[in-house]
């Protein structure tokens, strides 16, 4: 198995976390109207913030490979194909670097906030470095991403996330 299809299989495993995370939400929620009904106390809001984190970041890397982030195409309208793919490596490149550098801070954070003990401010005590965790993972997934896609561009291909109608070399 090559490395392209081993992080396309990671990608598409970031997005069912990513969804799985989501549909937490929504098991959590009812969890709460069904129990507010029942009379019983339940507050799910602090795990249902943790999820939405969760959903959120392991979602990056497979919407950017699947060519769902925003993009500002207005340049890209406007210059030659060999200027396009100039301008794609190069926001591949950004695109990375704050990313790593984003992983590399949130790690950091995570990590502290394990060696200190950090916990939840909730009723649930959650070590914050759970949730924090997810956020790294996510982060790295998309640095490794725009990594891949960057060396696609350089190796003379396509990205993932540009549609086979784009234009890259004249």
């Amino acid at each position: 198995m090559t490395i392209a299809r081993v992080l396309d299989r990671l990608y598409l495993l970031c997005g069912y976390l990513s969804a799985f995370f989501l549909a937490m939400i929504a098991v959590l929620t009812l969890a709460q109207i069904i129990c507010r009904q029942l009379a019983f106390p339940l507050e799910t809001s602090e795990l249902s913030g943790f999820c939405l984190a969760a959903s959120t970041f392991f979602g990056l890397s497979h919407t950017l490979v699947k060519g769902e982030h925003v993009r500002v195409s207005l340049f890209e309208g406007l210059s030659s194909a060999a200027l396009r793919r100039t301008l794609e490596m190069w926001c591949c490149a950004i695109g990375a670097l704050v990313a790593a550098f984003a992983t590399y801070n949130v790690a950091l954070f995570a990590r502290d906030s394990h060696t200190f003990g950090d916990l939840s401010p909730g009723l649930m005590a959650v070590p914050m470095w759970i949730p924090q965790g997810t956020l790294v993972l996510g982060l790295g997934m998309l640095t490794i991403a725009f990594l891949h896609q960057l060396v696609r561009l350089m190796a003379g291909r396509m990205p993932q996330y540009l549609d086979k109608t784009t234009v890259l070399e004249d």
